[in-house]
């Protein structure tokens, strides 16, 4: 090989060389930069429904994103998701604020915990059940169908039955009592929710400050799987002279 081909040679490899650096520097320029939330942001997770049964049911996972002055993040802003169960979608971008993503039940059951990030800020999610039974039926009951203020009473206990379709009671199910009407008045006494025992029961108290005669609606919600109504439990309050 002469000593002009070798220079030749070198040449064209040098050229070759810095042809890919340009090529890399012009690739990476063309890239967009991620936009996530600033520092200072909050994330707020909510989770519908906080159940699913097994084997590709489906709950939406949605996050708030807002920034630090109280504003909802820009459109397009990634939050990334992860979860200890089932699958989730890597990523979504916000609208109007909200980023939104499937969480995906496979084979197994259990407590779920989701996690979303964006920027330096994450939250997470807790307590999602998946695998959860399949309720058939509840049953509701007033144990005290009646609060009669007259008598300085003001506290009513009240009951669900969970029961699968065989009509056997299911443990471990969460039921929600909520009060419908006059929050200011009635409430629930003890947790929100309530786990079924080895019966299929949940027990819980509703309270009332009414000076006035009245009616108490108790709307229970099962957090599993369920098609079909439950009823309310009514209490009836009494008063006066």
């Amino acid at each position: 090989m002469t000593r002009r081909t070798t220079r030749r040679t070198l040449h064209f490899a040098a050229a070759r060389v810095v042809a890919i650096v340009l090529l890399g520097v012009s690739a990476t320029s063309c890239g967009q930069a991620i936009l996530s939330a600033p520092t200072g942001s909050t994330l707020q997770i909510f989770v519908n429904p906080p159940f699913i049964a097994a084997n590709g049911d489906t709950a939406v996972v949605s996050v708030l994103v807002t920034e630090p002055a109280g504003t909802p993040a820009p459109d397009g802003t990634v939050v990334q998701f992860f979860t200890s169960l089932g699958r989730i979608d890597e990523q979504a971008k916000t609208n109007d604020g909200v980023a939104r993503v499937n969480l995906v039940s496979d084979a197994r059951s259990g407590s779920a915990t989701v996690t979303a990030v964006s920027g330096p800020i994450n939250v997470k999610l807790e307590n999602i059940v998946i695998g959860a039974p399949r309720v058939s039926s509840v049953r509701t009951l007033a144990l005290d169908p009646t609060i009669d203020t007259r008598l300085g009473r003001s506290i009513a206990n009240i009951k669900a039955t969970v029961l699968d379709g065989s009509g056997n009671p299911i443990p471990g199910i969460f039921v929600r009592f909520s009060v419908t009407q006059n929050v200011a008045f009635d409430h629930i006494q003890g947790p929100r929710d309530v786990a079924s025992d080895n019966n299929g029961e949940a027990l819980s108290r509703v309270q009332t400050s009414r000076t006035t005669a009245g009616t108490i609606i108790i709307k229970v919600e099962v957090l599993a799987p369920m098609t079909g109504a439950i009823p309310d439990i009514v209490i009836q309050v009494l008063a006066g002279p």
